[in-house]
């Protein structure tokens, strides 16, 4: 089954954070709910406007064609995948103070910056591209 992938721009929500930390926080909501005396229905944490149907399950074409198309999105964006900068430099040019950097490392701090710009309108542009292929009527062709 496939579930379109989520996109801030139409109101799916970005994908959940960590299994530990959204289980305690679920926990606790749910603990505190109890304590107050709340019905756990209030807490709205089983969305009510859920597609009535549930997805469909995908084809040997259809996963091919899918395939293809995150091919085709990887090959495209293939030079935004790795920083311009390893991390830990990164890491260490920010923990000096903003008077004792080099002018390099000013420089390696400004293409990280236009790198993460450039990957948040990628990745923009990309769920967008997924979301338009998954709901596509070429995608889902009626079978016999």
């Amino acid at each position: 089954m496939l579930f379109p992938y989520s996109d801030a721009a139409i109101g799916v929500p970005e994908p959940p954070g960590d299994f530990e930390s959204n289980y305690r926080q679920l926990k606790k909501t749910i603990n505190t709910a109890i304590k107050n005396g709340i019905a756990l229905d209030q807490l709205n944490l089983i969305p009510k406007n859920s597609p009535e149907k549930p997805p469909e399950n995908l084809s040997r074409d259809d996963l091919l064609r899918l395939l293809k198309l995150i091919r085709r999105i990887k090959s495209r964006c293939e030079s935004l995948l790795e920083p311009p900068v390893p991390p830990e430099l990164e890491r260490d040019i920010l923990a000096k103070a903003q008077e004792d950097r080099l002018p390099w490392e000013i420089e390696a701090l400004e293409k990280i910056e236009a790198w993460k710009t450039a990957l948040k309108t990628v990745r923009a542009e990309v769920r967008i591209e997924l979301n338009q292929h998954l709901k596509s009527e070429f995608f889902h062709e009626k079978r016999r």
